[in-house]
């Protein structure tokens, strides 16, 4: 008995020292644990910007990783989102892979300078000048307003030019597949996606690039014969919506598919749709656009619905001399990329100089596009030009008193340089004079009144300001500000002595501006996008589609003013 006591005591202090060692133990644990925990808490607070599958690594490690992107699965792509990256590190060697172009195409405009084409008036591209005033007392000084007008040669008509070969195209589509994107929106731009490809021409070629927070090349830059409309339409097919939205990531990737590009065709754009809100792209937005003027692209973008970035991609567009495209009414996605996709289908010439010769005192030159001064001497730089689109330059001059008998002065001569796509070649047109007559102060004084054509160009200048200065209001909250300043428009136009159809147009456009602009609601939902897209179309005189969003206020006829018949044509195949 005394041993079977002896041993259950010796079982009894064994039993609790275990368990006193394996508590011990368990503290010891819970303290490591804890010190880790603290220890990558504080490490997590260091790199929270750097990729997750490096949270492991070092405070140190982190911070170099920052400026470099993460390769989670190829083709796909996460950014660190660091304030000075200006573009990734990440391989993208596998993006030469493009299809081979046909061997007919047309050459593109050469990036290099070349010497200085023969004067010619048989290309596609005229200019035309008009003054304001006809004519102007000699012994007065005053400012008039003239225009340069560069217009193109009409397309075809769409039957002929369905049987002829038209230019070929290199198009990018990144599209946003971020959560918000589930369901319709989806389906309706997997739907537009495949009218894009379904009217593709065997020499065009396409290539598809998704975004969230990360990007991913679904289909690289592929032929649309029989074989890449199929693979083509697979991609578009397997799309799914997910996650969040970083832009710039999408419009990475899709510079890294036009600048890899073996092969490339006479003409290049991406198309950019996005539904989201990006709070991380801005700092990255200026760079990229750079990129895709030197890769020969350009970048068209396409707001869709109400609540995506539309000060994000209205930037983009000013950026890129481009329309902003707002589709407000979901179900019209297709009618825009028609109409982009019709445009870019009669690009009639491509890196389009006019140089403006001053005889007097040129104080302005109102436009969107680049403008150099040297001396008297002034060149605007224009991207493109599509068949059948005119092109207007404001400019503002300063007449001098003179003394003397009734003359002919030449205020402004002007001319235009330009590669032309059909001939695969540099042209220079004639050079066109801007005249006006000095009357003797002893001579009966013409009727000053204002050319018709000049003041409607004014009137679109004055009103794409007026839409700008009032966005500038709604973005600070300033609504009653900016319903001042489109009224105080407004009536300017009215009190014009005749009212032409392209300014009770430019009218219907400011009543809308206003009536989007009542509130902070209104302006936030589809107010703000409306606005820049009216503003950026009437300083580009481009559009991308006529259709009018069931939340328009006005019976607004703005847009089809700089529809060409080609970009009708191409949207009346939606049926």
């Amino acid at each position: 008995r005394r041993l079977v006591l002896a041993q259950r005591s010796l079982l009894g202090r064994t039993s609790r020292q275990s368990l006193s060692a394996q508590l011990d133990k368990m503290g010891s644990t819970m303290s490591s644990a804890a010190a880790r925990s603290r220890s990558q808490s504080s490490s997590s607070s260091n790199s929270s910007r750097g990729s997750q599958h490096s949270l492991r690594q070092s405070a140190a490690d982190l911070q170099q990783q920052r400026a470099r992107p993460v390769q989670t699965r190829r083709g796909s792509w996460h950014y660190a989102q660091h304030p000075d990256l200006q573009r990734s590190t990440a391989d993208f060697s596998g993006f030469a892979d493009d299809d081979e172009i046909v061997l007919a195409a047309v050459p593109s405009a050469p990036a290099a300078a070349q010497p200085e084409p023969d004067v010619s008036g048989r290309g596609p591209l005229s200019l035309s000048t008009r003054i304001e005033y006809a004519a102007l007392p000699r012994g007065r000084a005053q400012d008039v307003f003239g225009i340069v007008t560069l217009q193109a040669e009409a397309a075809a008509a769409p039957a002929q030019a369905e049987a002829e070969q038209r230019q070929p195209l290199d198009v990018i589509c990144v599209l946003d597949v971020s959560g918000s994107m589930t369901g319709e929106k989806l389906r309706l731009v997997q739907d537009a996606m495949r009218f894009v490809i379904r009217e593709s021409q065997p020499q065009d070629r396409v290539s598809i690039v998704t975004f969230n927070s990360q990007a991913e090349r679904p289909l690289r830059l592929c032929r649309m014969d029989n074989r890449g409309k199929d693979e083509a339409t697979a991609a578009t097919l397997r799309l799914t919506a997910g996650g969040g939205t970083c832009i710039a990531n999408g419009v990475e990737v899709a510079l890294e598919v036009a600048e890899r590009r073996r092969h490339r065709n006479p003409v290049s754009a991406i198309l950019l749709l996005t539904d989201g809100q990006d709070g991380s792209s801005r700092h990255r937005i200026g760079p990229l656009v750079t990129r895709a003027q030197r890769a020969g692209c350009s970048l068209y973008a396409f707001g869709f619905g109400v609540d995506h970035d539309a000060q994000l991609l209205s930037d983009v567009a000013e950026r890129a001399q481009t329309p902003f495209t707002f589709v407000e009414d979901v179900d019209q996605i297709g009618a825009a990329f028609a109409g982009a996709i019709g445009g870019l289908s009669s690009v009639a010439a491509q890196r389009v100089e006019v140089i403006l010769n001053a005889h007097a005192t040129l104080k302005a030159v109102h436009t969107p596009f680049s403008v150099s001064h040297e001396g008297t001497r002034t060149v605007v730089q224009i991207p493109d030009m599509l068949a059948g689109e005119r092109r207007d330059l404001l400019v503002e001059l300063s007449v001098a008193a003179e003394v003397g008998v009734a003359d002919e002065t030449v205020l402004l001569e002007a001319s235009g340089k330009y590669w032309d796509l059909a001939a695969g070649a540099a042209v220079q047109t004639p050079s066109v004079e801007m005249r006006l007559l000095r009357q003797a102060d002893d001579e009966p004084q013409p009727e000053l009144e204002p050319d018709e054509e000049v003041t409607t160009q004014r009137n679109r200048v004055e009103v794409a300001q007026t839409l700008q200065t009032a966005a500038a209001h709604g973005d600070a909250g300033r609504f009653e500000e900016a319903q001042a300043a489109l009224s105080a428009q407004e009536q300017r136009l009215r009190s014009g002595k005749r009212m032409t159809p392209i300014s009770e147009g430019l009218v219907l456009e400011l009543e809308d501006a206003r009536n989007r602009m009542k509130s902070e609601s209104t302006w936030l939902h589809g107010g703000s996008a409306e606005l820049r897209d009216a503003m950026q179309m009437h300083r580009m005189q481009r559009s991308t589609n006529a259709s009018s969003s069931r939340a328009c206020t006005t019976k607004k006829c703005s847009k089809a003013m700089y529809l060409t018949s080609q970009q009708r044509s191409w949207v009346s195949k939606l049926g």
